[in-house]
């Protein structure tokens, strides 16, 4: 009888997975099932026409097609884009290795996946674990498939929306360091300008060297303007990666304006280098600064301890001991 009315609460609990796996399904986000990717949309332009045109219709047409259909879409998408995680068929760019995932439906495939696994497994491990117990008598069925569904759900939501803080922690960190990186470089660029050399011919010579984000950056400016011979394409791909980047806006702004109407880059670059370089300055000493509190925490946790040890800890006794007689 006990077997039977365990089995009976197996198919009442299957049912109601099945009831619920339904629901979800019909009130996955939009971005997560969504059929035409940029891939399929990109796909006929490379065919049919040439890498300047395609690199176009990639930027201009299937990403920002994307940004206005969502705002979780637009959200990931740029933080993929400013991570340097974001790869697509038109890209001037290889991929990054080491993005785990680099674009809108890898990166919904990622959280749905993870949720999914890490959530089922523990709902799993759990219901093993619990159909044991009630089997030999130590509990009820239901408790435990409750308890199941319940730990499942907290870790499936936790794995589902661990994709969002990695990349938004290494976008954050990519844009940090580009900042830090441009202190030092645009007068590396002033220098080479004031030397005889184009802005175009100065940012070409950076780029072959090695560097951090703000150099790779600039290699992927060039290979946008070897393909389509247009620096303001170039310079609005750079604001694109980077849109959350003031400083890196207004460098690229600059080009733009010199590049359309012409004049001397070489004032422009003076107040981008002292701009940046103070912002450098900034920067190490809000470091400095936290650094410091950092240094003062362990400090501050071992006199605690010490005090607890020799003076807390001692008069507690004595109470406790004095209250007991």
């Amino acid at each position: 009888l006990e077997t039977g009315t365990i089995m009976q609460e197996l198919l009442l609990i299957l049912a109601g997975l099945s009831v619920f796996l339904m629901f979800a399904a019909l009130g996955m986000p939009s971005g997560a099932r969504r059929k035409t990717s940029l891939a399929e949309a990109v796909t006929p332009q490379m065919r049919a026409r040439g890498s300047a045109h395609m690199l176009r219709g990639v930027a201009r047409q299937g990403v920002r097609r994307a940004l206005r259909s969502d705002g979780t879409n637009a959200k990931y998408l740029r933080l993929l884009k400013q991570a340097n995680w974001y790869w697509a068929p038109g890209e001037p760019s290889m991929p990054n290795p080491k993005a785990p995932f680099w674009n809108l439906e890898t990166m919904w495939a990622k959280k749905m996946s993870d949720g999914l696994t890490f959530g089922g497994i523990t709902a799993a491990l759990v219901l093993i674990v619990g159909v044991v117990l009630a089997l030999t008598g130590q509990g009820s069925l239901l408790v435990f498939v409750a308890v199941a569904v319940l730990l499942g759900g907290m870790v499936g939501w936790f794995a589902y929306a661990s994709p969002d803080s990695g990349v938004a922690a290494v976008a954050a960190t990519r844009q940090r360091e580009l900042t830090l990186e441009m202190g030092f470089r645009i007068p590396e660029l002033r220098a080479d300008v004031l030397a005889g050399n184009t802005i175009q011919r100065a940012i070409r010579n950076m780029s072959r060297r090695p560097g951090g984000p703000f150099v790779e950056e600039l290699r992927h400016a060039v290979t946008v303007l070897d393909v389509t011979k247009d620096d303001t394409l170039a310079m609005d791909q750079l604001i694109e990666r980077n849109g959350d980047n003031e400083l890196l806006i207004e460098f690229a702004n600059s080009l733009k304006l010199v590049s359309r109407q012409g004049g001397q880059i070489a004032p422009v670059l003076n107040v981008l280098a002292d701009l940046a370089q103070q912002r450098l300055r900034l920067t190490i000493q809000g470091q400095a600064r936290k650094n410091l509190q950092e240094m003062t925490r362990p400090i501050g946790l071992s006199n605690m301890m010490v005090t607890t040890l020799l003076i807390i800890a001692p008069a507690l006794i004595g109470v406790m001991g004095s209250l007991a007689k």
